[in-house]
């Protein structure tokens, strides 16, 4: 890979391949990072189609029956948070900060603000309004969806990440349906923050996936239409990967951020 730079940013080209190999390189990034580095984007998108379990997700979450006729590869991020579906229909992007970088935080919920306004700001270049939510409203949202009545649906829902929202997560604007999920990894070496753009979201799979009876399944394949839109049902046509990582980075490159 030939990197290129923005602002003294580190930029990697997309890669297209096998979601392990995203993962490992992603680890060799934060594991090799040294004190005064560039930052670097990585950006990738899964080839073949996949699976990626949350670090404390099991297995046994999977319906092993629906998997045994319709195999998936399924793999394990060291982030938190839960499933996702990658393949075509996701962009993903590493953003490495080496150690002592302006933009690494001591309040960990702050450390995504840049980067969910970097998003919501590259998007509104591409004509699609959307806007980061605030942690007030996650931390709302989450302590109104624990109630009883609403219990048991969501620890269903909560199963894939984009079942639920947290701080500086990307949503449309009128409808709050998340469209760019984030995570991070902190190690002394670093901070690996990673987001996912759905380019198409389609709920089939992974409720038959997650879901463990036909009840579940019917919960997760309607409740997570009414949590989470693709790029290209918000704007009206597909926009391509490409064009989104060129827009990206000259939004990144003209907003006032530490670099």
């Amino acid at each position: 890979m030939q990197p290129a730079a923005i602002n003294n940013w580190r930029v990697l080209p997309l890669a297209t391949g096998d979601q392990q190999t995203h993962i490992d390189f992603s680890e060799q990034l934060l594991a090799t990072a040294q004190s005064g580095d560039p930052p670097t984007l990585y950006w990738s998108q899964a080839e073949p189609e996949g699976l990626v379990l949350g670090f404390a997700q099991q297995p046994a979450i999977l319906n092993a029956q629906v998997l045994a006729h319709h195999p998936l590869p399924i793999y394990h991020r060291r982030a938190g948070g839960t499933a996702v579906l990658v393949g075509p229909h996701l962009l993903s992007l590493d953003v490495l900060l080496p150690a002592g970088h302006p933009l690494i935080l001591p309040d960990v919920v702050e450390c995504y603000r840049w980067l969910g306004e970097t998003w919501v700001a590259t998007l509104r270049e591409l004509g699609i309004e959307t806007r980061a939510i605030t942690p007030i409203e996650a931390h709302a949202q989450r302590d109104q969806l624990k109630q009883p009545a609403a219990r048991e649906r969501e620890s269903i829902l909560r199963r894939a990440c984009y079942g639920s929202l947290s701080p500086y997560e990307v949503v449309a604007t009128h409808e709050n349906l998340k469209i760019v999920g984030l995570d991070m990894i902190r190690r002394r070496a670093g901070t690996l923050l990673q987001a996912g753009l759905l380019l198409h979201w389609d709920t089939e799979k992974l409720a038959a996936i997650l879901g463990h009876t036909p009840q579940e399944q019917t919960t997760l394949r309607e409740g997570l239409r009414q949590r989470a839109v693709g790029l290209d049902t918000l704007a009206g046509k597909v926009i391509r990967a490409e064009t989104l990582i060129a827009t990206f980075e000259y939004v990144l490159s003209t907003r006032p951020h530490p670099h």
